[in-house]
């Protein structure tokens, strides 16, 4: 039986041959947390239980949509405009980020409290930019660009919305999702060209597809994401996630960030279908190396004793 893509393995599979690897590092530098150091003005570095508005709120207002925090639901100053994107503030890998459109869709949204809203960013192109400074050296640079291509439904005049969806690798686990949410056009034969946007949110377990964009760095756009950088407290290595108008206003550095990611960033574009498994371990070997040096320059600013305060009480 042949196996599936290796981008379509969980997550836990895909790094697992790097557990030995991860203990070998831990032991030379003398923490089994030591990638917590990697941010060390960030909680946990960005590899769990760290506020994301936190680190939004010190973005420069040119590079964000408009943004709020609100620790409840019913204790909302202001409704922003539909459509909106919500989000919890401490969340991972797009779990519950949700487009809202109307009052139904606000009223049926699942958690109550500690959320972002965001501005709906309606840029046509969307794109992971993964970034890491030396804490010794004075610049930072891009290391990739992934680009993401979201998950669309195009009529062939033959086939089903239903068929599509069945039929795709991307849509494995979202099916009732996508049934239920477009239950009116789930057994309609579309015209030849029809597009069905099917899912707006950027992540990869939502069916988006990830491709490696990293042609398209340039001086401005490494000068302003460095920028961006530097003004967030103790920030290192991690992930942009952008929206552009067009590839050429993203190379000139005109861009809006959706969000930031520390410590649990992946180098999204080793998910392209060009890569073959070597070459995507090859990829995230070499994020490791570069996250377990900056660790090692930080070693001084960041107790592993709160790493382990952080897990108990996950579990408690």
């Amino acid at each position: 039986m042949r196996l599936p893509e290796y981008e379509y393995w969980p997550y836990w599979v895909f790094y697992a041959p790097f557990v030995p690897y991860w203990i070998w590092k831990s032991l030379q530098i003398g923490s089994f947390s030591y990638f917590c150091r990697v941010n060390p003005g960030i909680e946990f570095g960005g590899f769990l239980d760290y506020s994301k508005s936190k680190i939004i709120e010190q973005i420069p207002e040119k590079f964000k949509p408009k943004t709020q925090f609100i620790t409840s639901k019913n204790e909302i100053d202001s409704m922003p405009e539909f459509p909106f994107v919500v989000k919890p503030d401490v969340s991972e890998r797009g779990k519950n980020v949700e487009v809202i459109c109307s009052a139904a869709d606000w009223e049926n949204y699942p958690i109550e409290k500690n959320l972002i809203l965001q501005e709906f960013v309606d840029y046509p192109l969307e794109f992971g930019i993964f970034y890491v400074k030396m804490p010794h050296i004075d610049e930072g640079r891009i290391l990739s660009i992934t680009g993401k291509e979201f998950l669309k439904y195009k009529a062939t005049g033959k086939s089903t919305l239903k068929e599509f969806v069945l039929s795709n690798p991307r849509t494995t686990g979202r099916i009732e999702y996508l049934h239920q949410k477009f239950i009116e056009e789930w057994e309609i034969i579309h015209s030849k060209g029809t597009e069905i946007l099917l899912e707006p949110i950027g992540n990869h377990n939502r069916g988006t597809r990830f491709y490696n964009a990293s042609e398209l760095i340039t001086r401005q756009l490494t000068k302003n994401i460095h920028e961006i950088a530097e003004g967030i407290d103790g920030f290192y290595y991690g992930r942009f996630d952008i929206k552009a108008k067009s590839v050429e206003a993203l190379k000139s550095g005109q861009f809006l960030v959706l969000e930031i990611n520390g410590a649990n960033s992946e180098p999204t574009h080793i998910y392209d279908s060009g890569f073959s498994l070597l070459q995507a371990y090859q990829e995230a070997m070499r994020h490791l190396d570069l996250q377990f040096e900056i660790s090692r320059y930080n070693k001084k600013t960041y107790s592993s004793y709160h790493f382990y305060k952080a897990v108990l009480h996950r579990i408690f």
